[in-house]
């Protein structure tokens, strides 16, 4: 009697490992805890400009309906993006100091 209460419970070897893993990995699968919503204050955010507009924010609707959220402004006109000094790479982005180095090495050239 005592060595069935000392045992390993039921089962065998292989399903034993196998619920220690399951006990191991459950916590990195699991759902984060979120914590509570806190109330809507719009004095903060709200007054803010937006960053593609300059209207504030609370003008702007912002879709969380799909996996993308999606921020509607409330008009089309946009503000001017910084006129980019230099060289730009093979996707009309600033390049990079290497990229730029490079081109310096073979204008010399």
């Amino acid at each position: 009697m005592a060595r069935e209460e000392a045992g390993h419970g039921d089962g065998n070897a292989f399903t034993r490992f196998f619920d220690r893993v399951d006990r191991v990995m459950t916590p990195a699968f699991e759902s984060p805890r979120m914590a509570p919503e806190e109330p809507d204050d719009r004095s903060q955010s709200g007054e803010k400009p937006c960053p593609l507009c300059g209207h504030p924010m609370f003008e702007h609707r912002i879709d969380e309906s799909t996996s993308n959220v999606l921020l509607e402004c409330p008009t089309d006109v946009r503000l001017p993006e910084p006129a980019a000094s230099g060289p730009l790479n093979e996707f009309g982005m600033p390049a990079s100091e290497e990229r730029v180095e490079k081109l310096r090495r073979h204008e010399r050239a």
